[in-house]
């Protein structure tokens, strides 16, 4: 049930990055809500999860929205897989992590993103690349990420019934 829920959210998320998601930037920022999704996934079910589902969110970017096909898979795969180390780590969940780790997770998939790029031989300017990973981007998908937390937390919680003796 967890599985199909997680698909039905990145197909989800897909369709309104793509029909909602350009109408709704500041100072021509548009969020990266898949960065956000694969931040709350990883460190709710682990680094399998994040990093299957990122590579899954990613493919669906490429396919509709990239000349090339597996940029977006495999940096999307790499932020849920790394994200996912913290699965444990955190002993309360509050709405900082998310925001903290979506922050990384945008600096990672901007530089990551400029730098295959760059090795495709794309035009690449130093300082437009550099502006599009230090930029409002950050504190928007960290701020979406949050708001997302709130959603995905009521989805994911885990009754505690016990049957038999104390």
């Amino acid at each position: 049930m967890i599985v199909f829920l997680i698909i039905m959210a990145v197909l989800l998320n897909t369709i309104i990055q793509a029909t909602l998601i350009p109408y709704i930037g500041v100072f021509g920022v548009v969020p990266n809500t898949s960065i956000a999704l694969i931040v709350l996934i990883s460190l709710k079910k682990g680094r399998v999860y994040g990093s299957m589902f990122g590579l899954l969110a990613g493919l669906l970017q490429d396919v509709l929205f990239s000349l090339t096909i597996g940029v977006n898979g495999f940096i999307l795969f790499f932020i849920g897989y790394f994200t996912g180390f913290a699965h444990n780590t955190f002993t309360r969940e509050t709405a900082m992590n998310p925001f903290i780790f979506a922050g990384l997770g945008t600096i990672f998939y901007n530089f990551m993103y400029s730098l295959i790029q760059f090795f495709l031989s794309r035009d690449i300017v130093f300082v437009d690349a550099v502006k599009s990973i230090f930029s409002i981007e950050i504190v928007y998908n960290g701020l979406i990420a949050v708001v997302l937390f709130l959603i995905l937390q009521r989805i994911f919680i885990q009754p505690s019934l016990r049957f038999g003796r104390r």
